[in-house]
């Protein structure tokens, strides 16, 4: 066998990953499906940047109000039970969802609520997600196992978006929702497959002692916290760009649904190629180097599109975005859970969650009333620019976070 080829695709050598890895398949190709029929609804029924950042700001908003809790929980509970419980209530509400656009009862105050409560049963899906993939491999493994999920969910970003944008245009957007709920059921069926070994007891700790716990190890651990700074800047200056891309592809690209959904697409592919780079690399070299070089690709790749007139070099600068964004954030967390000890890792990756997600509806909203004034494009390139400068400031200020590795 090929070893390059073999360092790819280290972690499917696991048979418990192989069925996670294939249920997360067909699920996440149904979810992106889902993300361009609730934008391109939001805009039909509102025809507004403002409610387009609220609702995405009500998405995330739950990751940030109840990420802690979840995270106290993921240490100490089943790590099969919590996301089967997760994955088969985001499966019910996408189903409501489907019902309220069929009937033509849906309103945007309904929307509001049924993404708040999706954002609820992700705030507790999140970080037992990720603490679990390290019981599915191994250690040795979890790097690539974490781009390699990272390249799943990407590249369904190639195929969700492009099947949504066309059954929109051809039967309309209920089906997506629809579709959605039902491809929820093959992780539902992978997780039941899945046999771990019998765990100990976790005893329950009160909630503030079990995140005090958490503290104390970050404050002794300075490269942490750093990277924890870095993927925050992000997070609150550059990633929520997503809530104006329907009304950049609409009004500054002149595109259609299925011109959006192609535009997510390329985002998608480039962080598809970005994962799969990143799952060969890990395995041979030092991550800092692709940490560093994905944050300055993602932002690269915003300024471009935001000052993009031209729709074929929006697409290009998405795709550049896409690689980039994938490699910072799989780096990231794979330097996180490997600096941290197996009864942290659940706090830490709640953390995480509440920085790559929670932190977000403050940059939603910021975005939406940039927009509101200066246009997306410039909301878009501003944003940006103010994180390319804080991440600049922290690593001249820190130059041996450059050298920081794998525990």
């Amino acid at each position: 066998m090929n070893p390059v080829r073999f360092s790819t695709f280290a972690a499917l050598r696991h048979r418990n990953f192989r069925l996670f890895y294939s249920g997360q398949l067909i699920s996440l190709t149904g979810s992106w499906m889902q993300s361009v029929a609730f934008s391109w609804l939001v805009l039909v029924l509102t025809d507004s940047a403002f409610y387009l950042g609220l609702v995405g700001a009500l998405q995330t908003l739950p990751v940030l109000l109840f990420s802690f809790l979840a995270g106290v929980v993921a240490d100490h509970t089943s790590k099969l039970r919590l996301p089967f419980t997760t994955q088969a209530v985001l499966m019910l509400l996408a189903l409501v969802l489907g019902v309220l656009v069929e009937v033509k009862v849906v309103q945007i105050w309904m929307l509001c609520a049924l993404v708040f409560l999706s954002g609820t049963a992700m705030a507790f899906d999140i970080p037992v997600r990720q603490a679990f993939i390290v019981d599915l491999v191994g250690k040795p493994d979890l790097p690539n196992a974490i781009a390699l999920n990272s390249t799943l969910f990407n590249a369904t970003r190639v195929a969700g978006p492009a099947v949504g944008g066309v059954i929109i245009g051809a039967v309309g957007m209920a089906n997506c929702f629809f579709l959605n709920a039902v491809s929820f059921l093959a992780v539902l069926l992978a997780l039941m497959l899945i046999k771990l070994p019998p765990s100990q007891a976790v005893p329950w700790k009160p909630f503030l002692l079990a995140w005090k716990e958490l503290k104390d190890y970050l404050l002794d651990r300075r490269e942490l916290r750093l990277i924890l700074v870095l993927i925050t800047t992000v997070a609150v200056f550059a990633m929520p760009y997503f809530v104006l891309l329907p009304i950049l592809a609409r009004d500054t690209l002149g595109v259609g649904p299925r011109g959006f959904g192609l535009l997510m697409a390329m985002s998608g592919l480039g962080a598809f190629a970005g994962g799969l780079t990143l799952a060969r690399r890990l395995t041979r070299r030092p991550p800092m180097p692709s940490f560093l070089a994905g944050l300055g690709l993602f932002l690269l790749g915003l300024m471009g599109l935001g000052l993009c007139r031209n729709y074929y070099a929006a697409l290009g600068c998405m795709a550049l975005a896409g690689f980039g964004l994938v490699t910072q954030l799989s780096t990231g967390n794979s330097l996180l859970q490997l600096n941290v000890p197996d009864e942290l890792r659940g706090r830490l990756m709640s953390l995480f969650g509440v920085i790559v997600m929670g932190f977000a509806p403050v940059g939603s909203i910021l975005y939406g009333v940039a927009a509101h004034y200066a246009g997306a494009g410039p909301s878009i390139t501003g944003g940006a620019v103010i994180a390319a400068l804080v991440a600049g400031f922290v690593l001249m200020k820190n130059p041996a976070l450059r050298h920081f590795d794998f525990s």
